[in-house]
């Protein structure tokens, strides 16, 4: 019997402002677990679902793999300083094994622009959240460890609103089967995001870990909607409904790297006093110089999608290395 944390023993968060209500830890435990919990401080222990999907899919969502864990931890239950975050797993037996991580809590702020470079990182949570999955530095780049269900790495703070995203992202694979609730692989950035929810527009259900993924800004990527069999779509997903809109596909080549650009731009309110958001996309090989037109540039008007939050590097079911980051603030 064994857990297995994820980014550490030792983590922080607050340094950077906040970017969502929750702080994530995550990692896997042995086939031979049963149940899962954890204990910040002196509180009571809060159990954990364990990814047990018969496919292997984890919980199908947020946990991709059999084993997995994501404890949401408000961040609100975190003293400034060190906390203990115990993790006990129990076998059927009735035999415990428990793990320790310190997670610092410190006071911040995220201001624009931002240049990352993982060169001169040790840990890219000097830079950002881990959120889903499994990430680690490799070859001047953060990547996806494993792949599966919206792996979310997340830059910024709630607070931000107009700004414009450029990375390269290496195409190490796209897996040719999703999961059952997935639909096609996607990669790209994710707008204006300030976390998992309850409830909200879309009425999501409880879980441990959330999973409801709405209301957000918006998604720019290129999806493949026939999986991992044709070229993907460059696409505009909405940030209120599950609503998206294509604009051609781009042929890409597994094994190598792509420039993507993004930006949100934040116009006058709708007469209804909807928020109206223009937000546009390209994409380009590695040794091609920058298209000067966008490949799709679209208005965004909602009366729920998130006029405020931080940028998500989102990897769906897709192993990618994302480059140096440059994020410069509009206006």
């Amino acid at each position: 019997m064994h857990i297995h944390v994820w980014h550490g023993a030792t983590q922080r968060i607050g340094h950077l402002g906040q970017a969502q209500e929750d702080f994530n830890v995550m990692g896997e435990v042995s086939d031979d677990v049963v149940a899962l919990s954890y204990v910040v401080g002196r509180g009571l222990p809060v159990p954990l679902t364990i990814g047990r999907d018969p496919d292997g899919c984890g919980d199908i969502r947020r946990l991709a793999r059999t084993g997995h864990f994501n404890a949401d931890i408000p961040i609100e239950c975190l003293s400034l300083g060190n906390n203990e975050i115990v993790l006990t797993a129990r076998d059927l037996t009735g035999h415990e094994i428990s793990e320790t991580v310190i997670v610092s809590r410190e006071d911040g702020n995220y201001v624009l622009p931002v240049l990352i470079d993982w060169d001169q990182l040790n840990d890219p949570q000097d830079v950002g959240q881990y959120v889903d999955g499994h990430w680690g530095l490799d070859g001047g780049g953060l990547r996806t460890l494993h792949t599966g269900y919206d792996r979310v790495f997340l830059i910024g703070e709630a607070t931000w609103q107009d700004y414009e995203v450029t990375v390269p992202v290496a195409i190490n694979h796209v897996d040719v089967e999703t999961g059952p609730v997935s639909g096609g692989n996607g990669l790209g950035i994710l707008f204006r995001f300030c976390g998992h929810v309850i409830g909200g527009p879309l009425q999501f259900s409880p879980g441990q870990p959330k999973w409801g993924y709405q209301p957000f800004g918006s998604i720019a990527w290129l999806r493949w909607m026939d999986r991992a069999k044709k070229p993907p779509q460059k696409q505009f997903y909405m940030g209120g409904h599950n609503h998206m809109i294509d604009h051609g596909t781009y042929p890409i080549v597994e094994g190598n790297t792509y420039w993507m650009k993004a930006r949100c731009e934040t116009l006058p309110d709708s007469a209804k006093g909807e928020g109206v958001t223009r937000y546009s996309f390209k994409v380009w090989a590695k040794d091609e110089s920058e298209p000067i037109d966008w490949d799709w540039e679209e208005i965004q008007t909602s009366e729920h999608a998130l006029r405020q939050g931080g940028v998500v590097l989102l990897a769906h079911h897709v192993d990618a290395t994302f480059g140096n980051v440059v994020i410069r603030p509009l206006g």
